[in-house]
C-alpha cells in the first residue's frame, strides 16, 4: 500500500445506519494499492452500530476521519445525503488534494481501484 504524493485523493462518505455493509467498504479502501490522503466519513445520526464501527476503524486507519451530525430523526434521500457530504467537505482544504471522490458506504472496491 502506498500514498502517491502526485495523486493525492480525498474520499468523502456520507453514512447513516450502514452497519450491515460498512466493514466491507472500510476494508476494501484499506486494501487499496494507492491509499487516500484523507477519508472523511460523516456519521449522519446513525442509530445502529455504525458509530462504533467507525470509531474502531478510525483507530486503525490513519487516513480516516469521522465527523458526526446529530440524529434529526430521519434522513431525506437526496438532500440529506448532500447535506452530510457538504458537512464533511467543510472540514477540509480542497487545495491539498488532486482528486475528490464521493464514496458510498455500501460498496466493495477492487484493490487497484484508485490506481
Amino acid at each position: 500500500m502506498t500514498l502517491n504524493a502526485k495523486r493525492r485523493y480525498l474520499l468523502i462518505s456520507p453514512s447513516r445506519d450502514e452497519s450491515q455493509y460498512i466493514r466491507r467498504t472500510l476494508d476494501s479502501v484499506a486494501k487499496q494499492t494507492v491509499l487516500p490522503a484523507l477519508w472523511v466519513v460523516t456519521d449522519d445520526g446513525s442509530t445502529d452500530d455504525t458509530p462504533r464501527i467507525l470509531e474502531e476503524y478510525s483507530q486503525k486507519l490513519p487516513f480516516l476521519r469521522v465527523v458526526r451530525r446529530a440524529d434529526r430523526g430521519h434522513r431525506q434521500v437526496g438532500p440529506g445525503v448532500i447535506e452530510a457530504f457538504y458537512h464533511a467537505l467543510e472540514t477540509v482544504d480542497l487545495g491539498e488534494y488532486d482528486y475528490l471522490c464521493k464514496l458510498d458506504m455500501d460498496l466493495e472496491l477492487p484493490d487497484r481501484y484508485f490506481e
